[in-house]
């Protein structure tokens, strides 16, 4: 047995700080060298280092339904490659929503760090993958009754390196299943670069500190984290609180739409918080749901959104937060064959919007409203052929998403997405239009579509684009048109989504509405148009602060009409921006109580 080492504050700080660095290195050596706009543009994908138990020491930057469970994805290796049989060189894939894994679509890398033949460390890196093999050419897959229609290439924990050489069977097989083969080559070389890039730079903190500083540096973190979690829970007051959130109905799918329920308990006493998902429905015979994985991230996600204090990202932080799922279930643990496709988008959306905004009813401090919810056309799976360049093409647009939610003391963050927790970056659309063959002709926030509240949920965002030459299949599975996000103590409810088409020689007048999860193939005379829902706001709009509605009409995103109608807000004149406080004064306390309850 090792020689445990008392680790001094200032050496905490300064471990914890090199290996967050490392992995953040890591981070930009993937984003700078991957093949796809998915992942080099649009930034979907996380980093983790875990200790050599699995549990997770450092998380730089990444989407909370990625990282909030990365050691149930590295833990999971054990069950085929147990410590002992792991060796330098090794590199495990792992993509099974059965094993620990978020959905298919997700390929995440660990490769084990050893020192003196000890396992020290497990380099986790997880990025979503342009194609997978799907039976149709999306990594979103909503009507697949179960894995076999999915169709993806499952790799539960298989062994892709060994002696630093790819295991060049599993290559094989990957390059006949997957369509764009070249590019998912391209980006997992980056994703085995940046896991090394990982190992080597470990290798040197362990050899500078020695191997016995390095263990009892990650047992004092995950203490330190666990004791931070429970001062913060002691303040809160201890009860039991129900919420839910309600998904859209989908024609064939879930005709009534799909009901999220949670109970979330706080023991002050204990310093525990308890989120429980166990009062849902059964698994459903459709891609929408959840994974052990993505349940653990949206209870912790959840309650980690509400919790104001700056709190290690480590399995101690993790450890206070107890998330109950069902070992079968729509928001449960993955059973076969039911298929988890989108397991990482709609229903964890509602997952973590019931959980924070439980938090309503615990603590006026505390409150927000309900945030958009994902996946409109500006975010669609796009396939088909660039005679430009000679070759077939599947990616997925990373575009328009907005949506954040009013929260106690701030306005709704306006690059939010629920899943990523607005960690995602939007394409670039002169990349996107350089590499596929499509035309952005509108990308702008939509006036007044935010949830008014004395603090606003941000607005929604239109986006319309059309192919350029050649036709362009959009693949989208949008929620939030008849349940759009839901205001919080007098806030306005958000705008809700929509999806239509129109002809370009016949110009909007031909726009006609279009189903919200939907496969749509379009030529170059035909537009997409797509609306995401905004925020919701959080607070009676009569309580906003005048100067804040008057900056947001100055900017465009509030209209004069509805800065009287809803805010009580008058302007000296039309032209003016200047407000005049009398009326204002005035039809406030005339109006006083006239909003959402």
């Amino acid at each position: 047995m090792g020689e445990t080492i008392t680790i001094a504050p200032d050496l905490l700080a300064i471990l914890s700080s090199k290996i967050n660095s490392i992995s953040k290195q890591m981070s930009y050596t993937l984003q700078r060298s991957a093949r796809s706009s998915v992942i080099s543009s649009a930034r979907d994908f996380s980093t983790a280092i875990c200790d050599g138990t699995g549990d997770v020491v450092a998380l730089p930057n990444g989407f909370p339904v990625h990282v909030a469970n990365m050691s149930v994805t590295a833990k999971a290796i054990f069950e085929f490659h147990p410590p002992e049989s792991l060796a330098p060189g090794d590199a495990i894939l792992n993509n099974s929503p059965y094993h620990g894994n978020t959905h298919m679509a997700d390929h995440t890398i660990i490769v084990p760090v050893f020192h003196e033949g000890e396992l020290m460390f497990l380099c986790t890196i997880r990025g979503h993958q342009a194609d997978i093999g799907n039976s149709i050419p999306t990594t979103y897959h909503a009507t697949a009754k179960d894995i076999y229609e999915e169709g993806a290439l499952c790799f539960p924990c298989v062994k892709v390196q060994k002696d630093y050489e790819d295991v060049t069977d599993i290559i094989r097989m990957a390059h006949m299943r997957i369509r764009v083969s070249d590019v998912w080559y391209g980006d997992y070389l980056a994703m085995i670069g940046a896991a090394r890039i990982g190992e080597r730079e470990l290798t040197k903190l362990i050899e500078k500190y020695g191997k016995e500083t390095i263990k009892s540096f990650c047992r004092e973190w995950h203490a330190y984290g666990n004791r931070r979690m429970a001062e913060e829970i002691k303040k809160l007051p201890a009860g039991t609180w129900y919420n839910e959130s309600q998904h859209d109905p989908i024609p064939g799918i879930l005709p009534d739409g799909l009901l999220v329920k949670v109970k979330v308990t706080i023991d002050p006493s204990e310093a525990v918080i308890e989120v429980d998902f166990t009062d849902n429905a059964d698994p459903i015979a459709c891609g929408l749901n959840l994974c052990e994985a993505t349940v653990l991230s949206a209870g912790r996600t959840g309650v980690l959104n509400v919790i104001p204090a700056d709190l290690p990202l480590c399995e101690g932080t993790f450890s206070r937060i107890k998330v109950k799922m069902r070992d079968s279930g729509v928001v449960g643990k993955a059973s076969l064959p039911f298929s988890s496709s989108m397991a990482t988008t709609n229903i964890a959306d509602r997952a973590i919007l019931a959980v924070q905004c439980a938090f309503n009813e615990v603590s006026e401090e505390l409150g927000m409203a309900e945030g958009s919810v994902i996946q409109p056309p500006s975010l669609s799976v796009i396939s088909g052929y660039d005679s430009r360049y000679g070759r077939s093409f599947v990616t997925q647009l990373i575009s328009g998403s907005t949506g954040g939610m009013g929260v106690n003391g701030h306005d709704g963050y306006i690059a939010y997405c629920t899943c990523n927790g607005g960690m995602m970056e939007w394409n670039s659309i002169e990349v996107i239009e350089q590499k596929y063959p499509i035309q952005y002709l509108m990308q702008e926030i939509i006036e007044d579509s935010g949830g008014a509240g004395k603090w606003d949920g941000s607005p929604a965002t239109k986006v319309i684009m059309k192919p350029r030459k050649d036709k362009v299949t959009f693949i989208y599975v949008c929620d939030g048109k008849y349940n759009p996000p839901r205001g919080a103590r007098g806030g306005h409810d958000g705008s809700p989504a929509n999806a239509a088409m129109y002809h370009v020689a016949q110009g909007l007048e031909s726009k006609v509405d279009l189903p919200m999860f939907h496969s749509i193939e379009l030529g170059p005379e035909e537009a997409l148009i797509s609306e995401i829902s905004s925020g919701g706001g959080y607070g009676n709009p009569y309580e906003r602060d005048p100067e804040m509605v008057r900056f947001r009409v100055k900017e465009g995103w509030v209209s004069r009409q509805k800065a009287k109608d809803v805010y009580g807000v008058v302007f000296e004149t039309e032209e003016s921006f200047r407000i005049d406080y009398k009326e204002t004064e005035a039809l406030r306390k005339e109006r006083k109580g006239g909003v959402n309850s």
